[in-house]
């Protein structure tokens, strides 16, 4: 007697089945609104536990870190031995964070507040609204937190969160001054026959401080001059940033009547000598 072995034929490349695309997080969302499920992807951990916190901090509940190290997060609510739960964890092949576990139904009573709004959660938030109020006061911030989020974190914690926010905004404009020289070099690279002027205030023993920096494009140049009237108007502005100073402008006229700038400064302050 003979058996047949059966033979099966590889399956070639067109026939692979399409790899699956996994639900990824969108983090643009308002606040109490993000969503995920299991297998939702995120870019980091930082942006998980985001959302998580909000999402508590907007229901009143009580949050709990069952497991948080570097790879993997487990995190659940105080309330009945953690009915509602999620589970993330590192995923190699897919190089993201990728929820694993999630039971979203809650059985605890709900509170009017959350463990969840630490001082960090607060900074986060405190930070978006300095970016265009500046001389924000910490009643400021508690009465921002009290009306966007209904928290009523006390005092102390604000005040550390409020600092902590104007710290990173400051380190980060800090950054970009330190980057300045590196962007005139790239302006002049690409745009042959500009003008690009920095100057700066040195420091003994330390590095220099920036004074005012002047840009003026070959392509304005060369605007102003076949297509502008002949006539110069001097403009200035207030910045609105951590450092202030003002913004000089040099504006025409086009034959649209509208506003051609053709160079433009930023100097500490609108005198006879900025303008040098």
């Amino acid at each position: 007697m003979t058996y047949k072995r059966s033979m099966h034929t590889p399956v070639s490349s067109d026939e692979e089945p399409e790899k699956q695309h996994w639900p990824e997080f969108n983090d643009e969302y308002g606040f109490g609104e993000g969503h995920f499920e299991v297998s939702t992807k995120f870019a980091t951990l930082d942006d998980f536990k985001e959302v998580v916190k909000d999402l508590f901090i907007s229901e009143g509940r009580q949050l709990q870190w069952i497991k948080n190290d570097k790879e993997r997060v487990r995190v659940g609510c105080k309330g009945e031995e953690y009915p509602w739960v999620v589970h993330v964890s590192y995923n190699n092949s897919l190089r993201c964070f990728q929820v694993k576990t999630f039971k979203s139904e809650h059985t605890c009573a709900r509170d009017m507040g959350s463990n969840a709004a630490d001082q960090h959660w607060l900074s986060n938030k405190i930070e978006k609204r300095l970016g265009i109020h500046l001389q924000m006061t910490r009643k400021e911030a508690s009465d921002f937190l009290k009306d966007e989020f209904g928290i009523h974190p006390n005092d102390k914690m604000v005040y550390r969160a409020l600092k902590e926010a104007r710290d990173r905004i400051v380190e980060s404009e800090s950054e970009q001054y330190g980057k300045l020289r590196d962007y005139l070099f790239e302006l002049l690279r690409s745009n042959p026959g500009s003008t690009a002027l920095l100057e700066v205030i040195p420091i003994p023993q330390s590095l220099p401080v920036f004074d005012k920096i002047y840009i003026c494009l070959d392509a304005c140049k060369k605007g102003f001059k076949s297509g502008c009237r002949p006539l110069i108007y001097l403009d200035g502005c207030f910045l609105k940033g951590y450092f202030g100073g003002q913004l000089l402008s040099a504006i025409a006229q086009d034959a649209n009547n509208h506003f051609y700038t053709i160079a433009y400064a930023v100097v500490g302050s609108e005198t006879k000598e900025s303008w040098k």
